[in-house]
């Protein structure tokens, strides 16, 4: 199918340039960061389509095929009508998000009577089926169904362990799928769909000159943390603070850095790489913006994925980590997402470099191993 696309805006805005090259052609890379393949989205039976040894739960979250997932089962039995109208009450079955206890007695049990579908659907509403007890009748239907309490320790989401009884049912009540996927996205190759907003249509035509006039009369600095991205222009975004594209003027715009931008209300559509974050927090750290530090402010800039095991850290009172930290090793830089230097321990999300830091004495950790590890993981520290 040919398309039509008027690319007038461009050109106005590269013009001035002089000598534009108007011959070229686009190569489309989207299936590289938005396929998770349609069969995760309306269930795979666990034991028939998917084997338990294909899911990963090594770092701690269920994936499969590099792609987030979640496990839960379908069949509500008996209580079929009450969960529809309540996925939430305690008779209805959990999902599972993350290698928790009941997940581990799952792989010990081998197939778990195949009662598992898995699923990778963000919206918290999840096929279901079962039968009303007096005629035997089946039904099937969908439920708004709540996340399993025992993930939600295991990962220490939103300090989840140390929380009040009360505040811990009002987490579970108000969870979002789509939300912990974008704290947890750094992980992963690539998102579900869902969770991904093609915007491109709604902004005006003249967005890119207005985007681009801004940031260079800010010197490609973010109006958030201050940091100065004139070496990687890429990373630093327009944001529309009240979420209307076609409202371009001033006080609605601002100049983000992708982490900053991330981060904004609303903006769990925005995948920001595990490699942008850390390239954003080695500019930092250049720029001196973390000479006042405290767990505040590494909570506010370390990549989202992590802010379960720095609220862990926090609450066991831990000297705070630094973040930006760049080693050499044979002219290739080796970045860190957490680390003591003084002590030699570092936390990575992509832990394809650990091998170049143990080689330099250092003490590697995923996020799951010093959340799983961590009377192991902070006596490093101490």
């Amino acid at each position: 199918m040919k398309l039509n696309v008027d690319l007038s805006a461009l050109h106005r805005a590269v013009a001035p340039l002089g000598n534009v090259v108007t011959d070229f052609s686009i190569k489309s890379l989207s299936e590289e960061w938005i396929d998770i393949g349609d069969h995760l989205k309306s269930g795979m039976i666990l034991g028939k389509d998917i084997q338990l040894d294909d899911i990963d739960g090594s770092q701690g979250i269920l994936n499969y095929n590099g792609h987030q997932i979640m496990l839960y089962i379908p069949d509500q039995g008996s209580f079929i009508n009450q969960v529809i109208a309540d996925g939430k009450q305690k008779s209805a079955k959990r999902v599972h998000v993350a290698e928790c206890k009941k997940i581990i007695e799952m792989r010990e049990r081998g197939r778990f009577n195949d009662r598992y579908d898995v699923i990778s659907r963000m919206d918290g509403f999840f096929p279901v089926f079962g039968f009303e007890y007096h005629s035997q009748q089946n039904i099937k239907g969908e439920a708004e169904l709540a996340v399993c309490r025992y993930c939600l320790a295991l990962l220490n989401y939103k300090n989840y362990p140390k929380l009040s009884g009360e505040n811990k049912e009002k987490l579970v009540n108000n969870f979002s799928y789509a939300a912990f996927f974008e704290s947890y996205s750094s992980y992963f190759k690539s998102l579900p769909k869902s969770t991904v907003v093609l915007q491109s249509g709604s902004y005006t035509s003249d967005w890119p000159a207005i985007s681009s006039k801004l940031r260079n009369e800010l010197n490609y600095t973010c109006e958030q943390c201050g940091v100065n991205l004139t070496k990687h222009k890429k990373l630093l975004h327009t944001h529309h603070i009240n979420g209307n594209k076609a409202d371009n003027s001033r006080k609605n715009l601002r100049a983000l850095c992708a982490d900053c931008h991330k981060k904004q209300p609303h903006h769990g559509h925005l995948h920001v790489s595990n490699e942008d974050t850390l390239k954003i927090n080695e500019c930092r750290r250049e720029q001196h913006k973390f000479d006042v530090f405290n767990y505040d402010d590494i909570v506010k800039y370390t990549d989202s994925a992590l802010e379960g095991l720095v609220l862990k850290c926090q609450t066991s009172a831990l000297p705070g980590p630094e973040l930006g930290i760049v080693i050499s090793d044979g002219g290739e830089f080796i970045s860190m997402d957490l680390c003591w230097p003084r002590r030699k321990v570092a936390v990575l999300v992509n832990m394809a470099t650990s091998h170049v830091l143990r080689k330099h004495g250092w003490n590697v950790f995923s996020a799951f191993d010093a959340l799983s590890n961590f009377p192991e993981f902070q006596a490093k520290i101490r």
